[in-house]
């Protein structure tokens, strides 16, 4: 790896420009944040009842925030640690960015963490990282608001089907990436089989047992879970 190309990805410029986006998203979840529970009060749902789904969906983030960290490692290797932080933060997939970073390196000829990696490349990279993601952005900025009409064409104009093309869309969107994971057959597996299993387990014993603490740490638990599984089928 080139030590000048990596000084300047981990650059004093570099995590000045990638905190500005950053800190604007904190002020937009805090903006946001506070309309929804203005909204929820108005509604007439309870302060208590706001309290409570805030806590468990902050610690329903806590499984997906940590895969993101562990796996952030590779991107900041190759794009430095103020870049992969922005990315990370904005969109949450690492295999999505890195794939961005390879296609820049692909098109320039470069071979990812050689000592070919260079001004051009960062600015590359950040160039594909950014743009080939804006589709979605793009998408949710005119069509949020239109979900409601959305979903009605796509169910033919029948409210009763929404819920189960809205569990179907979750269904097939977690099975795409989970099958491209099983083949060929490796310690990848483990830990659609652990998570999963454990999940099944949870949910079958909370539908007697209506822990709040499992409700609010399952999710959590099963990624870790099954991270720790692959980690040791890929050690033996």
């Amino acid at each position: 790896m080139n030590e000048e190309y990596m000084k300047m990805a981990n650059s004093p410029i570099m995590w000045i420009a990638c905190a500005i986006p950053i800190i604007w998203v904190i002020i937009q979840a805090v903006v946001y944040y506070k309309k929804s529970r203005s909204a929820a009060l108005k509604m007439g749902i309870e302060d208590i009842k706001i309290k409570h789904a805030t806590k468990s969906a902050s610690i329903a983030s806590i499984g997906p925030c940590f895969v993101m960290i562990t796996t952030m490692l590779s991107l900041m290797l190759n794009v430095g640690a103020p870049l992969a932080w922005l990315r990370v933060d904005f969109i949450g997939s690492v295999s999505y960015e890195l794939t961005g970073a390879q296609m820049a390196a692909d098109a320039m000829g470069i071979e990812m963490g050689s000592a070919q990696m260079n001004a051009d490349f960062l600015c590359a990279a950040a160039v594909v990282m950014t743009t080939g993601c804006l589709a979605w952005i793009l998408f949710v900025l005119f069509f949020a608001n239109k979900m409601d009409k959305v979903n009605m064409v796509m169910a033919g104009g029948n409210k009763a089907l929404i819920p189960a093309l809205g569990a179907g869309a979750i269904i097939g969107c977690y099975s795409s990436l989970t099958v491209d994971r099983v083949f060929p057959i490796g310690p990848n597996i483990w830990a659609i089989i652990v998570s999963g299993g454990l999940m099944m387990i949870l949910t079958y014993y909370n539908k007697k047992a209506n822990k709040q603490w499992i409700k609010d740490w399952g999710t959590s638990l099963c990624m870790i879970s099954g991270m720790i599984s692959a980690t040791i089928a890929s050690m033996l």
